[in-house]
């Protein structure tokens, strides 16, 4: 008999955020909203290479996330190699 519990370790929860955080395969690629014009970017401002990673390694790996927190990391990048 399994036993069900509502409650979710802090881990738990923030895998699920990062799940969210991520979103769906694929996605919205074809509304004029989501359209990229490369003349645009702005690299000094986008974290989203950090940002993605981060909740990569937070849905796919809690416990590697856990040792960031707790800054056994030297970066988002070491703790992903």
């Amino acid at each position: 008999m399994a036993v069900v519990c509502d409650a979710m370790t802090p881990t738990q929860e923030r895998a699920v955020e990062a799940e969210h955080a991520i979103g769906e395969y694929g996605g919205d690629r074809k509304s004029e909203q989501y359209q990229v014009r490369n003349y645009e970017l702005d690299r000094k401002t986008s974290t989203g290479d950090t940002d993605y990673l981060t909740a990569r390694i937070a849905r796919d790996n809690p416990a590697i996330y856990d040792g960031m927190l707790q800054g056994k990391y030297r970066s988002v990048n070491a703790a992903g190699h």
